[in-house]
């Protein structure tokens, strides 16, 4: 990973020909319009040109397949979904999250790229299950893809209640999830590193360790490069994360 003098953030060389990033309060200062925002992060991606694309999250297992030519220099947002999968070349894929865990898959020869918001209740959907799915039914192995986790709140900064605990424990059965995706913390709070749920899960149906890419920067303390929801409050801004081909 190597930042850029704008302000964003690249993930190097994950496939031939495909570029991925996110934006920081450098490149995207609050309160700049999610449009604007993906913009900004298009042209840090030296995809100017592109047509970005948005889903209107909503903390699901939607994923929305675009199979249609891009439409190059336009800003589209899709309906419901909180995944994002196309082949095309000049269309950028874009999640927006502020302490969500943001996960970008490319398919190692190039081919088909995918955006992932995953939030606690998108964890618990296994949303990641659904976008490795409509792959496989592509032809797209686990062990082709790549992976990188951009920036997200981490385990110390996130209690959770029992019943979201629960919840996890449940949906993850029979996943092994490494010690340090979650800890004791005060009273009857568990802290969850929901990064680590999310790769755990990529690690399981088949993606090589050596494929997992992880910005390991968390939200709620670099207050300096990020918005976040749980120290900012729902006004705070958006980072957006995202992959091209071009």
């Amino acid at each position: 990973m190597r930042h850029r003098d704008g302000g964003g953030a690249l993930f190097e060389e994950l496939a031939p020909g495909v570029a991925a990033g996110f934006t920081t309060r450098a490149l995207v200062p609050d309160p700049l319009p999610p449009r604007d925002g993906v913009r900004a992060l298009a042209e840090a991606l030296s995809a100017p040109n592109a047509e970005t694309v948005r889903a209107k999250q909503v903390h699901g297992r939607g994923v929305v397949v675009l199979a249609e030519p891009a439409a190059w220099g336009s800003d589209t947002q899709t309906d419901e979904g909180d995944a994002l999968v196309t082949d095309r070349r000049g269309r950028l894929l874009a999640v927006a999250s502020a302490d969500c865990v943001p996960v970008l898959l490319a398919e190692s020869g190039g081919t088909w790229i995918a955006a992932v918001h995953a939030g606690w209740r998108g964890t618990e959907a296994r949303i990641l299950d659904a976008v490795l799915d409509v792959f496989a039914e592509r032809g797209v192995a686990p062990a082709d893809l790549v992976a990188a986790f951009g920036p997200s709140i981490s385990r110390e900064r996130y209690p959770v209640g029992p019943e979201v605990a629960a919840a996890l424990d449940k949906a993850f059965r029979g996943i092994p999830l490494p010690s340090g995706a979650r800890a004791q913390g005060l009273g009857d709070r568990t802290l969850l590193d929901m990064a680590a749920w999310n790769r755990a899960l990529l690690l399981a149906r088949g993606v090589p360790a050596e494929n997992i890419r992880d910005a390991r920067l968390c939200t709620f303390e670099r207050a300096d490069l990020f918005p976040s929801y749980r120290r900012d409050g729902a006004g705070c801004g958006r980072i957006f994360t995202g992959i091209v081909k071009r």
